[in-house]
């Protein structure tokens, strides 16, 4: 069954969470044992695929992150001059906030997968554990994945720089306000964008080969139009 409501322009930012959300009605002990190891595979597959590329997006800008707010740290405290130490000393914030960011926030296939690799799988209930596990991780991969198209990280990316760019022209050297929020904005949306997406398109692949018996229980997404949004609800 689809239901679409429509609202107006005063709801237009809301066509920015483009993402369906499917909750699936998981039933493992209805599981044949041939399908909770055909599930497995797939999922240890895909799992695999997309952990290298995440585990090096993680430790890579967590790198960067951490030698930048060093060296900006380094530079604002050796530094004479007091406009280009107000710099240093705002980039070594806003890159250790970055870091913080990295350090808290991890990627669930690279923060969770040496637990998932240790988890026991001889037993149909160790199975059927570790299944769980698998489909969580990706889901929450995915969700991951597709958090670029919302508008809170890119929101979030602005407003650190836009703070950084006012605390520069207050205590600093104004000409330099701008330049260094250009920078910072480049940096954090090359961050964002650079993310592995993989997860996404192998969560959707999970849920159209194994989703036979298990039709997602509520699905609903935002469809932006000229003047007006779009609410579809399928149940």
């Amino acid at each position: 069954m689809l239901l679409t409501t429509r609202s107006g322009l005063i709801a237009t930012g809301l066509a920015t969470c483009l993402i369906s959300t499917p909750i699936m009605a998981r039933d493992y002990q209805g599981l044949e044992e041939s399908e909770i190891d055909a599930r497995l595979s797939f999922l240890d597959a895909k799992l695999t695929d997309i952990q290298t590329p995440s585990k090096y997006w993680q430790y890579g800008w967590t790198g960067f992150y951490g030698v930048a707010a060093t060296a900006q740290l380094y530079k604002a405290i050796d530094e004479d001059d007091s406009d280009e130490s107000t710099k240093q000393w705002v980039g070594a914030v806003k890159s250790a906030g970055g870091l913080a960011m990295m350090l808290l926030k991890p990627l669930p296939v690279v923060d969770g997968w040496d637990e998932y690799q240790a988890l026991p799988g001889n037993t149909r209930a160790e199975k059927i554990a570790k299944l769980a596990e698998a489909e969580k991780m990706l889901e929450q991969s995915s969700w991951r994945a597709d958090e670029r198209y919302t508008w809170k990280p890119h929101l979030i990316t602005v407003g650190v720089n836009l703070l950084g760019a006012g605390a520069i022209a207050a205590f600093g050297d104004s000409d330099d306000a701008l330049g260094s929020a250009a920078l910072g904005i480049a940096i954090g949306e090359a961050a964002i964008w650079s993310q592995p997406d993989q997860a996404s398109e192998s969560w959707e692949s999970y849920q159209q080969r194994f989703n036979n018996g298990e039709k997602s229980a509520f699905n609903w997404r935002i469809v932006p139009g000229v003047n007006n949004i779009s609410l579809e609800v399928t149940f």
